[in-house]
């Protein structure tokens, strides 16, 4: 069948982002119209549309229906410097399923969690002391996963160690798999840097940023960017760009990664709705490029569309998918400009 695509391009509809998220915005830009914008009504445990952006400060950004629950500022911590900073940068974000509340995790594996979102742990509840000390990880954290019922989640880390906390059961990591992280024997190709559970929480997947994936419990293998003849970050067929996420269909049997670049990669039964390069744009070179890197994607609640984030905060909406807002329609100028992020944006969720 012919594949469609569609960019939604609608006028923004921005929930309450509350004085905490606006000092997640540096102080520098204008957003007086957002004090009397207000966030729709959410019936029974469905969330109505919209999506979070999380930025490398702490700073959430709230779109559509998702409502603001906090950030780091709110816990009284100044981003990445200033008086109370955080100790290493935030790199993702997971939201509840009833859309009530939602997770963040730093580089060192701390997790805050805002809304309903309960704390099930972090990797220095295990005795690890973040990126340094007597105990550190072996790699950074890179990634969060919730578990069906919000009721724990995991945690991932360059090497592919993967840590479970609360109902999030541990089906295995690439240590499992007889690899040895970033070095050793029988090191991955390329480091990890995303995970995403299966629906009913029996497994996950982890992505490398060479587009390899390693399937774990219920998780079903689909196949990986070496299925589709290219090879990894070098060889012959390289990846224009590294892969930077992965987001499973509703039902689990199928996946999406996306490239920085933009480029995004389906699987199983997931359906391709359109890249960055379907929009004429020519990745992270050539004579349209991005205005910066992608950092996440995100599929809408009936996997027929998805949602392209790039770190300057920027959206792109394909099939299903609604285009809801992004930091432009707050009055930000990206990563420069008159009125720039503070930090750039390192993951979405919805």
């Amino acid at each position: 069948m012919r594949q469609r695509v569609w960019l939604k391009v609608m006028k923004a509809s921005v929930g309450t982002i509350g004085l905490a998220g606006l000092i997640a915005f540096g102080g520098s830009a204008t957003v007086s119209a957002l004090s009397s914008a207000s966030t729709p009504t959410v019936s029974g445990s469905v969330p109505a549309v919209g999506y979070h952006l999380a930025a490398a400060d702490g700073g959430v950004f709230n779109f559509g229906a998702s409502g603001f629950y906090g950030s780091t500022y709110s816990d009284g911590l100044t981003g990445l410097t200033g008086s109370h900073p955080l100790n290493a940068p935030i790199v993702g974000i997971a939201e509840m399923a009833t859309g009530k509340g939602y997770w963040m995790v730093a580089a060192d594996g701390g997790v805050f969690n805002f809304g309903k979102a309960a704390f099930y742990g972090s990797t220095y509840t295990l005795g690890l002391t973040g990126l340094t000390g007597n105990h550190p990880l072996g790699s950074p954290v890179v990634g969060i996963a919730p578990t069906p019922d919000g009721k724990g989640y995991w945690l991932v880390t360059k090497a592919g160690h993967v840590y479970g906390f609360g109902d999030a059961s541990f089906h295995g990591d690439a240590y499992s798999d007889g690899l040895t992280g970033l070095a050793g024997s029988h090191p991955l190709n390329a480091p990890i840097v995303g995970i995403q559970s299966t629906p009913d929480g029996k497994g996950y997947w982890l992505v490398a940023a060479d587009g390899g994936v390693f399937n774990f419990g219920n998780a079903g293998f689909y196949g990986n960017t070496y299925s589709d003849g290219l090879t990894g970050l070098t060889g012959s067929h390289p990846l224009n760009a590294p892969i930077v996420g992965i987001q499973s269909t509703p039902d689990g049997k199928g996946y999406w990664m996306v490239g920085a670049d933009g480029g995004v990669f389906n699987f199983g039964n997931a359906g391709f709705y359109g890249s960055t390069y379907s929009l004429g744009l020519s990745g992270l070179s050539g004579s349209h490029p991005l205005v910066s890197a992608v950092v996440g994607i995100v599929p809408t609640a009936n996997g027929q569309g998805y949602w392209l984030a790039t770190k300057a905060g920027f959206i792109y909406a394909f099939g299903s998918a609604d285009f809801l807002g992004d930091s432009s329609s707050l009055g930000l100028t990206g990563l420069g400009g008159p009125t720039p992020l503070a930090a750039p944006i390192v993951g979405i969720a919805e």
